[in-house]
């Protein structure tokens, strides 16, 4: 009796099973049928590679639609127009398996090289036609990205005022500046530079780089997802400096690193963008480590500038001014075109982006031959803060020059459709770099 129970039991166990496989398998077909169903026209499709944007959506792209999808078996319709990929989930082993001409790709990418060095290469971003990037010259500019808006960037609601910060100092016992990074291990070496600066002034460290004081109990638990939260930003605000290094220095790549400090009313001290002061909403909202010599005089600077209430309070115009006005015209236009989005953030760039691509591949008698080039992703080896020159040591600029060699792989590989086989690639990649033929 027992031994038909069990068998019984195994049948309806198989039978279970067999049912909801079949049921699986029939909502998979309606989905890819329905997915079909809106592809089989003329509508042009674009194929999400690294699944980012818009899925399984006809959009209206002004006068023009297009259908995008992250599912890859469409990279065989006869429809495909243009393939997306998302920067830091780039790939050299999980590519299509051929390339052409005739249906271009599309680069979105918000992150510092760290996340994808090889994308850094000229050979690598000729692969592209188009892209979104932080810098001014791709597409689609993300190199505001990080700022929220124009009532961010002037209200005072974590304002702290300049008498108050100074009776902080003494009644809090808070340094001059503020520091907090984790990541200790950047292209920019910004710890180097901080190491020599708090030979010179003092500096509350937070973060595990270089730490030397402690976030009050409220904040010390995973305040690295609370660095928007209002009782940080309350925090932030109580420090008459910020210093603002990026991980990487390329141009136009700006971060909340600069934008924070603004938002709250501390002074950033900034290291990155050779280009951020383009951004700023006058030339006095921050300070630029590169205009001084080294960090001794940036401290001097710092210590007279604390001391100066009046001549501090310079670089706070944005939240002492009543109804100020962003001197920086290319920083207010492009915020006033923000003010116009839907407060869903980076999904409006998005969205502009897929638009751009679907427009573009359907325009007829199209004049200008399009390729993304170093200024659309610019930049350059990396340096010493100190000294300005080449980082040799650094084995970030030791990655850089590996990359050199994988994009020209790369690019070889794509241009003659052969299939990737990431250890082959990675041998061939290292032997071309000892023998120097990048």
């Amino acid at each position: 009796m027992l031994y038909h129970n069990r068998k019984l039991y195994s049948v309806l166990v198989t039978i279970a099973t067999l049912t909801a496989s079949i049921i699986i398998y029939q909502v998979y077909l309606i989905q890819f049928n329905s997915e079909l169903y809106y592809s089989a026209d003329e509508t042009p499709v674009v194929l999400w590679w690294t699944p980012f944007g818009n899925e399984g959506k006809l959009r209206e792209c002004g006068n023009y639609r297009c259908y995008f999808t992250s599912n890859r078996t469409f990279q065989y319709h006869r429809k495909i127009s243009a393939l997306l990929f998302y920067g830091s989930s780039f790939q050299i082993d999980d590519l299509p398996k051929w390339k052409s001409d005739g249906v271009p790709w599309g680069l979105i990418h918000e992150e510092s090289p760290r996340n994808n060095p090889i994308l850094v290469q000229q050979e690598a971003l000729n692969l592209f036609t188009y892209s979104s990037t932080f810098s001014r010259f791709s597409d689609v500019p993300l190199t505001l990205v990080d700022l929220p808006g124009i009532t961010e960037l002037l209200g005072t609601e974590y304002f702290v005022s300049t008498k108050e910060k100074t009776k902080l100092m003494y009644t809090k016992d808070l340094a001059p500046l503020l520091y907090i990074q984790s990541d200790c291990d950047t292209a920019s070496n910004r710890d180097v530079y901080v190491t020599e600066l708090m030979k010179y002034i003092r500096v509350d460290s937070y973060g595990a780089c270089l730490n030397n004081a402690e976030f009050d109990k409220r904040l010390k638990e995973n305040y690295l997802e609370a660095l928007n939260r209002e009782d940080f930003l309350s925090f932030a605000g109580n420090y008459k400096f910020t210093i603002a290094f990026e991980n990487a220095v390329c141009h136009d790549y700006i971060t909340e690193k600069l934008w924070r400090p603004l938002i709250v009313g501390s002074v950033p001290i900034y290291y990155g963008s050779p280009s951020f002061k383009d951004w700023l909403p006058n030339d006095m909202s921050a300070i630029s480590v590169l205009d001084f010599k080294d960090p001794r005089t940036l401290a001097t600077f710092l210590l007279d500038l604390s001391r100066n209430e009046t001549a501090y309070d310079k670089y706070l115009s944005h939240k002492l001014v009543d109804n100020y006005e962003i001197a920086n015209r290319r920083l207010k236009e492009t915020l006033e075109q923000k003010q116009n989005w839907l407060r869903n953030g980076f999904g409006n760039y998005v969205d502009e982006f897929e638009c751009l691509v679907c427009e573009d591949v359907q325009k007829a008698n199209k004049q200008e031959i399009k390729i993304v080039d170093r200024k659309h992703y610019d930049c350059p080896l990396p340096k010493n803060p100190l000294t300005s020159e080449t980082d040799r040591d650094n084995w970030w600029t030791k990655k850089w020059l590996l990359e050199k060699c994988g994009a020209k792989l790369l690019a070889h590989y794509l241009k003659n459709n052969l299939t990737i086989n990431r250890e082959k690639f990675e041998d061939d990649k290292i032997k071309l770099h000892d023998e120097k033929k990048c």
